[in-house]
């Protein structure tokens, strides 16, 4: 959720334009391309710090064939993640690639290595915005979040290099335990720059370990509530235009979401998945076929769960309360699409527990 979004209205028109033909053709318009899984950061809600084991990563000219392969299979968006991107030294080169095959690309950062010469390299390759992850406005909290010393400092600075150079650029942050004090204060730093300030409520349970740490600094129903108030006061508004938000568990779809109707992601080793939180199916894109063939595999794949016949959430009895029904999040906690994530689980129990509350209490 952001405090505003980036694009004209002629382009968010256009884009849905593009939306609309890439779900009636069934091709892919969007691709999340994780690019490497080193970073120099240490974070707690990290992959790197569960048990993450190094492989031999995509180089240049396999990254560059890949990229060419998802334009001619008329991919339009691709957000370029990690890892920390920065951390493979032929960076530039792949976003100079992508500027060449005619996409709208992002780039995902914790922002340390962005400086001045950095930032006008990336203005030069027509980036269309970097989201930098900035979850602590205090330096001692955010350097010992990252594990490296000073790194505060360095990521504030990225951010307000790139504000000047008027090269787009938002804020993300993860509400935790850990700066549920802080994201109010964060949201008003983004808005004094004029930045969009996207608060993601749910430390994410990532493919190969964090899992504790989720467990631990999570928060609940009630403390998203409040944050989401605090922080995006202008949607709770009298008269402001409501988001509601519709389970589709009842259709009986697994997946209700944009994985294998016009998205997919890629690893740092050239396989193909449903979503970065997704570590699934893993189809070999250079050594099977392709993108097109493994789109094709991932769409049948989504078909196959979608009409998996005992899907869990058709018969939950409290359905109506759960906003997320993640497979993918079910996945992460217990390794099957077809099960019940106890997070959410949670979350949805505490809705109705609130829900059930007489209004003169």
């Amino acid at each position: 959720m952001a405090i505003k979004t980036i694009g004209s209205k002629k382009s968010n028109k256009f884009f849905k334009a593009m939306l609309a033909r890439s779900r009636e053709q069934k091709n892919p318009l969007n691709v999340t391309f994780e690019i490497t899984r080193r970073c120099n950061f240490y974070c707690p809600y990290c992959y790197r710090v569960g048990g993450f084991r190094p492989r031999q990563e995509l180089n240049i000219k396999e990254i560059t064939a890949i990229l060419r392969q998802m334009a001619d299979a008329g991919v339009l968006c691709v957000a370029f993640t990690g890892g920390e991107p920065f951390a493979r030294e032929d960076i530039f080169d792949i976003l100079e690639c992508a500027n060449r095959c005619g996409f709208k690309f992002n780039l995902m950062t914790n922002g340390y290595f962005i400086d001045e010469n950095a930032a006008d390299r990336l203005k030069d390759v027509n980036i269309n915005k970097v989201d930098i992850s900035f979850n602590f406005l205090s330096p001692a909290a955010f350097d010992k979040f990252s594990g490296v010393k000073g790194s505060f400092v360095k990521v504030k600075n990225a951010i307000e290099i790139l504000s000047k150079k008027n090269i787009p650029v938002a804020l993300k942050a993860t509400g935790m335990t850990l700066n549920k004090n802080e994201l109010v204060a964060l949201s008003r730093y983004a808005r004094n720059l004029r930045v969009p300030f996207y608060l993601d409520a749910e430390v994410s349970v990532c493919h190969s370990g964090c899992g504790d740490f989720s467990r631990k600094h999570s928060l609940d129903n009630a403390e998203v509530s409040f944050l989401m108030k605090a922080v995006y006061p202008e949607m709770f508004r009298p008269g402001a235009a409501v988001m509601r938000i519709k389970s589709r568990a009842r259709s009986g779809r697994m997946f209700s979401c944009a994985a294998g109707r016009d998205m997919f992601s890629v690893n740092p080793y050239g396989e193909m998945n449903f979503c970065v939180q997704i570590d699934y199916p893993r189809y070999n894109i250079l050594a099977e076929g392709g993108i097109k063939s493994c789109w094709e595999r991932i769409k049948n794949e989504i078909n196959r769960l979608n009409t998996t016949k005992d899907y869990i959430c058709v018969n939950c009895d409290i359905i109506k309360y759960c906003t997320h029904c993640c497979p993918g999040r079910a996945f992460a906690e217990t390794g099957s699409f077809n099960s019940c994530s106890e997070y959410l689980r949670n979350m949805a129990l505490e809705r109705k527990r609130e829900k059930e509350i007489p209004r003169d209490q």
